[in-house]
């Protein structure tokens, strides 16, 4: 079979080539490493420079709008990566599309709160003052990202307010990103479909700062879950911005956003987490509201809201379930208005204000959550560069000259060896060694969506004969050396052909040592994803795919799993047409989730661990989310499934300490307790909001509490919550 796909593989490629979207790179396109002015969490590398290949003008004398616009069409035409902007600034007056598999990226500090460190990649945005939420002057596609940018409105005044569309613009697709922008003087900031037809899923935004004078963002139309991470509102970003970019008149400036800004307007966005969240001095913090198709349900930890009108309104909401925060403080003059019958659970929030309304539950747990790393980053590799060249249509095995490429870096100390845009098949286990990166085009997180673009490899981990030797066989890709780690690639099976029965295999990737990580990558259709066990200092982030056993199993010392999504959809909306794949997402129940994830899948299994982090998980139809054992100190946070495997839960715990504060789900139960120290806080479940906080102790006392809630001896929340 191996055989005859290889044969198939270029009539794919060819298919996708007819689709308008080539696979293979344009001699323009090169692959190079940037040296930024300012520190970056990996090493750069971009395809294309928009000044020195496109004459983009960084003095911001001549529109750059077309040639921008040229870049990015130039790097999706030839597969997808990163465009790049270097410092400077670039007048844009016409709205830009960053298309899907490209990312738009410039040198910009992640924070702007010195004015000295200067604003880097600076766009001077000069598009017509109109009072619409689009043309934007970015749109983002899916899969693809802007990053690294600061905005600024040059003819914006606070003496005399001009209306502008969205500064960024999300209308369809999956798995946008926005990451370590700034817009210094937005009116309206970040738009996610506001248009009826519109829908989108996975949108991440990350490290986003700004000043609003009308919105910071507003989305509506969200399937699966997005995730919004450090992000700050607030009237000091443009009043603090210095070297002629600051607000004549600071204090005007925090009287009018405490008179008229909204910070964030939230529709139909189903299962959203945010985390770590400032919104300052506007006239709402956060809206909840009507949505265009569905209701809002989401997870808040570590928000901040100081000095507006009102903190939190809830206008509409999913009134079977609601929403949760934790760990938080509001501080306004209506701190809180629940208009609905959602339930709003508190937990260690801080209230400074008026709570009005009804179904809102705060508890006050005696126990400190342990501090979340906000900004954890990978291990950087040498800026080093080693372009693995050869067949990238899928046909020929790149194993061979992977490995050569992989071992020279390891021999020279470390550096990246990087896949360009296309197929490529991997049918020879390969190691990583200390300090080297096995990267791809994605900068940013990408998941496929067809026709898919990106580097992907088409990979084939060892067959075994049951599922313990899966368990232990050798990966596909090994994880030799500390500090190794992969980026920016997507992995797809094309031998798990579930029409014809899935067989065992290994897992697609294992570490081996302290400092290992993966980082923005798609995984499709292995039997196990990703095998961290053991390995101290561990990081799996912005992962997104589905796996039919297990996608991550972890251990080791102080590691973290952050942003990542199961959904078996994934396994239908790439376009491959492998033999043995289905097409037809109607049949996804009778042919992936009640046959194969929902009876088998276990998510997140955390094995032996100690100070585990996971923040802001998800998964959809699997059996069960996390199973921990004999692990200490695991921290929890926002995490989420949806259609779990009938009776299963979303938590299975064998020993050690845990604690988990939002934990959402709907079906199944929230938790198997087999022993151990247990808290939950802040859970909730549609159809069954009477969840109560647990507690239980190491201790024999556990099992027993366990069973009193089984058997609902506390069944007096019902009645509390009948009251009302």
């Amino acid at each position: 079979m191996k055989k005859a796909l290889r044969l198939l593989a270029p009539l794919l490629a060819a298919a996708v080539l007819l689709m308008g979207l080539p696979l293979q790179a344009s001699a323009a396109v090169t692959p190079r490493i940037i040296t930024t002015v300012y520190p970056t969490e990996d090493v750069v590398i971009a395809e294309i420079d928009a000044v020195a290949d496109y004459g983009a003008d960084l003095t911001g004398a001549a529109d750059s709008s077309d040639a921008i616009q040229a870049a990015i069409d130039a790097c999706y035409h030839a597969g997808g990566g990163t465009v790049w902007l270097p410092v400077g600034e670039y007048l844009v007056t016409k709205s830009i599309t960053v298309h899907s598999f490209v990312t738009l990226r410039g040198d910009t500090p992640p924070w702007i709160d010195d004015e000295d460190a200067g604003h880097g990649t600076v766009i001077l945005a000069r598009p017509p003052s109109i009072d619409a939420p689009t043309p934007a002057l970015f749109n983002v596609m899916g899969s693809a990202g802007v990053m690294g940018l600061t905005v600024y409105y040059p003819e914006q005044s606070i003496e005399n307010v001009k209306p502008y569309p969205f500064t960024f613009y999300i209308n369809s697709g999956m798995l946008q990103n926005i990451i370590n922008c700034t817009v210094i003087n937005g009116y309206r900031g970040i738009g996610v479909c506001l248009g009826d037809m519109e829908g989108h899923e996975q949108m991440t935004i990350e490290n986003f700062q700004g000043t609003f004078l009308h919105t910071g963002l507003e989305a509506y139309n969200q399937s699966d879950v997005g995730t919004l991470k450090n992000v700050f509102m607030s009237p000091c970003v443009w009043a603090d911005a210095g070297r002629g970019y600051a607000c004549d008149d600071p204090e005007a400036l925090w009287a009018y956003t405490r008179a008229n800004t909204t910070g964030l307007i939230l529709g139909d966005l189903e299962w959203t987490q945010f985390f770590n969240i400032g919104i300052e001095s506007c006239k709402t913090a956060i809206r909840v509201v009507e949505g265009r198709r569905w209701m809002f349900a989401g997870t808040f930890y570590n928000i901040f809201i100081d000095n507006c009108g009102t903190g939190i309104v809830v206008e509409d909401i999913d009134e079977r379930w609601g929403m949760v925060v934790a760990k938080s403080s509001i501080h306004a003059d209506t701190a809180l208005d629940n208009q609905t019958k959602g339930l709003v659970k508190l937990c260690k929030v801080v209230i400074d204000g008026e709570v009005k309304g009804c179904y809102i539950r705060q508890t006050e747990p005696d126990e400190p959550f342990r501090r979340i790393e906000y900004f954890i980053e990978a291990p950087k590799p040498r800026a080093e560069l080693s372009v693995v060249e050869g067949d990238n249509t899928g046909a020929v095995d790149c194993g061979p000259a992977l490995q050569a490429a992989l071992n020279q870096a390891g021999a020279a100390g470390g550096g990246v060896v990087y896949l360009p845009a296309g197929r490529w098949l991997l049918e020879s286990n390969v190691t990583v060694p200390a300090n080297v990166e096995l990267r791809g085009t994605g900068t940013v997180a990408q998941r496929d969506q067809g026709p898919s673009a990106g580097t992907l490899i088409y990979a084939y981990p060892t067959l075994c004969a049951t599922a313990g030797a899966a368990d232990t066989a050798t990966a596909l890709v090994t994880l030799a050396g500390e500090n190794a780690g992969v980026r920016g690639l997507r992995f797809v099976c094309p031998g798990s052909k579930i029409l014809e029965g899935i067989e065992p295999s290994a897992y697609l990737i294992r570490g081996e040592a302290p400092g290992v990580y993966a980082v923005n990558l798609g995984i499709l259709a292995p039997w196990n994803g990703i095998d961290f066990r053991g390995c101290d200092g561990h990081l799996i982030k912005h992962v997104t795919g589905c796996a039919f056993r297990n996608m991550f199993s972890v251990g080791g010392s102080g590691g973290m799993v952050e942003g990542c999504l199961q959904n078996g959809n994934a396994y239908y909306r790439g376009g491959f047409g492998f033999p043995g794949w289905p097409l037809d997402e109607r049949q996804i129940w009778a042919e992936l989730f009640d046959p194969i994830t929902r009876p088998g899948a276990e998510y997140l299994r955390i094995i032996g661990a100690e100070g585990q982090t996971v923040l802001n998980i998800f998964a959809y139809g699997v059996k069960t989310l996390v199973v921990a054992e004999d692990s200490e100190d695991t921290l929890l946070v926002s995490i989420g499934a949806d259609n779990l495997g009938g009776a299963t839960p979303l938590l299975r715990m064998q020993g050690g300490s845990l604690t988990a504060v939002n934990m959402m789900r709907w079906n199944g139960h929230s938790y198997d307790y087999e022993g151990g120290d247990l808290r939950i806080y802040n859970r909730l479940t549609i159809e069954e909001r009477r969840e109560f906080d647990v507690r239980r102790p190491r201790a024999g006392l556990g099992r027993a509490l366990d069973f009193l809630e089984r058997v609902n001896i506390f069944g007096m929340w019902d009645w509390l919550l009948k009251m009302f």
